[in-house]
């Protein structure tokens, strides 16, 4: 058996989000409702703090999930903010149901070392510290399966860059059992391509013998669409902002904390807090009037009668989520928020028989009108729960949308009095100065004494939006738009000739490759419709899954099946029921 090895999570940013239960159900497949795959959900993690919802969470799994070693303290701001916005405060939003709620958001972290917890460290150095059969090849990427007949017989590697002429370019591996392609959804489509597994007209056209008629290989690609929107923070707030600066004072007292117990900034990720939201039917009528008023049929199709689909996700960021060479001295906050099922879809084809030449790619951004209005509502929705947040003190103007200059929703920068604030040895000046074009955020109204929340320290009113403001924030849209490297579907599972999802689909319920015996593949590529979190979750749930199956294949069943891996204990890791 030889397995690709495609993307890791060691370029993640370890947010823990699952699917919505209607996500796996919609896959359409046998054996991939969300009720079936529940356990194999629980199988690879350790929840790693109290739950209500024990028969959802896993507590033996080799992945650790905890909130880290150290909370910033926007998380509180955060949601008390969004709470003043009708978003309930939630004690688990990865309960598979819940569609619209904020919470304290868990992370891919050992609380008791302070790091990371990934697939590597928990499934092949642990194999491999107590397995002889597990081998690696590195410094190598895959040509091709070798095809012959109906079966995969091997593959084909060649070095990751290319050597000299005269040294060899090329190996062969047999595979006595299966081949399984798990190369990511940018990789797997085009090793099956490469291998005469596709449409057979592209692949005559980069030069490769068609040998498996499967049009649908490398289409579908989907990702989440993402924006980022930077804030000013006041001065008292803290933020990881000192230290990514290069502060020394700040950076040795937070790597001396970190070295000395596994605790404080380093122990997190800085992303605290975060909604899965929902446009109310007020909103959805506000957004019919907008100048891209196509989302309602996007909404009365996909959204509205499956209520755990959130539309958006956002979170607070404790910092300036970018170069700080290129921002002056202060604090900050950012908000991110990701379009969790975007309608647009893209392609990706092999443009040669080579695996060093790049492919045809369109990652078919925003091409689907029905995507812009909820981006639009989406930034919206979050510049005012930042506004609503007791560390903010304006907007990076640079960094939202360029509003006309008498707009009341214009972007507006620090007050003097927090710009003096920042004066000082080390904060010569805020980016502030006078003769600049920037404008000063107004200081609110003070709260009434009957208000509830402790943290509310101004009341603003939400801002009104012209149709030339709202074309101004599309139009952030279409410049800043970027992935959110949640990549997948381009190998969907679907029958060949398609189904509601796909109008062509690449593997079965098995994951087998149509067409083809002894070939799997299992990474997101697998995935014909979209799920609405951060897909590390999903590709560890799909691992487990072929895992499985491979083994049912191979005639194992019962216990056999449980295929639990060695156990792997980091330094300072404490284990039973301690951690709980």
């Amino acid at each position: 058996m030889l397995v690709e090895a495609g993307e890791n999570n060691l370029n993640n940013p370890w947010m823990y989000t699952r699917a919505s239960a209607s996500d796996y159900d919609d896959f359409q497949a046998k054996g991939w409702t969300t009720k079936e795959l529940i356990p194999l959900m629980k199988k690879h993690e350790t929840y790693q703090r109290a739950s209500n919802n024990r028969d959802l969470h896993g507590f033996e799994g080799p992945i650790k999930v905890s909130f880290g070693n150290y909370t910033y303290p926007i998380m509180q701001d955060f949601l008390r903010a969004a709470e003043s916005q009708d978003i309930p405060v939630t004690d688990d939003l990865q309960d598979l149901v819940t569609g619209h709620g904020a919470e304290h958001w868990l992370k891919w972290i050992n609380r008791d070392t302070g790091r990371r917890s990934d697939s590597a460290h928990a499934y092949i150095h642990s194999t491999r510290a107590n397995h002889q059969n597990l081998h690696l090849v590195c410094n190598s990427k895959v040509e091709k399966v070798i095809v012959e007949g109906d079966r995969a017989t091997g593959i084909k590697v060649v070095p990751t860059k290319p050597l000299h002429p005269n040294e060899q370019q090329s190996k062969v591996y047999k595979a006595r059992k299966y081949v399984i392609v798990s190369g990511g959804t940018l990789s797997s489509p085009l090793i099956l391509q490469r291998s005469g597994i596709g449409d057979p007209q592209k692949l005559r056209k980069a030069g490769v013998k068609p040998l498996i008629d499967l049009p649908g290989v490398g289409l579908n690609f989907q990702d989440h669409y993402l924006t980022f929107a930077t804030y000013r923070a006041k001065p008292h707030i803290e933020s990881f902002d000192d230290f990514v600066r290069g502060d020394k004072e700040t950076q040795d007292k937070v790597f001396n904390q970190w070295n000395i117990n596994g605790t404080g900034p380093l122990a997190t990720n800085g992303i605290e807090a975060g909604v899965k939201v929902r446009p109310t039917e007020a909103e959805l009528k506000q957004m019919d009037s907008w100048p891209c008023p196509d989302f309602r049929s996007g909404w009365d199709s996909y959204f509205k009668d499956k209520p755990d689909k959130p539309v958006m996700h956002y979170s607070v960021i404790a910092g300036w989520f970018g170069d700080h060479m290129l921002m002056p001295p202060g604090k900050f906050f950012t908000m991110f928020h990701f379009l969790e099922y975007p309608f647009s879809r893209g392609f990706t084809h092999i443009t040669s028989p080579s695996a060093y030449d790049a492919p045809d790619f369109d990652a078919g951004f925003m091409n689907d009108k029905r995507d812009m209005a909820p981006m639009v509502w989406g930034y919206i929705k979050s510049r005012e729960t930042a506004r609503r947040m007791e560390a903010y003190a304006g907007e990076v103007t640079a960094m939202h949308p360029f509003y006309s200059y008498d707009s009341p929703a214009r972007a507006l920068d620090m007050d003097l009095a927090t710009t003096n604030a920042y004066a000082g040895p080390n904060h010569i000046t805020s980016g502030i100065q006078h003769g600049s074009w920037s404008m000063p955020v107004d200081s609110g109204k003070p709260p009434q004494p009957s208000m509830l929340n402790s943290n509310q320290q101004a009341v603003r009113d939400d801002l009104q939006y012209s149709k030339e403001d709202l074309l101004a924030i599309e139009e952030w849209v279409k410049r800043h738009v970027e992935t959110t490297w949640h990549s997948l579907g381009t190998c969907s599972m679907a029958p060949k000739e398609g189904n509601s999802i796909v109008k062509h689909g690449v593997l079965d319920e098995r994951l087998n490759v149509h067409g083809v015996k002894g070939l799997k593949v299992a990474d997101l590529s697998i995935c014909p419709d979209n799920v609405g979190c951060n897909t590390y979750s999903t590709a560890l749930l799909i691992g487990e899954k072929c895992s499985v199956l491979t083994a049912e294949d191979l005639g194992y069943s019962g216990r056999a099946l449980d295929m639990k891996v060695p156990e792997y204990h980091a330094p300072r890791e404490i284990t039973g029921l301690a951690r709980l």
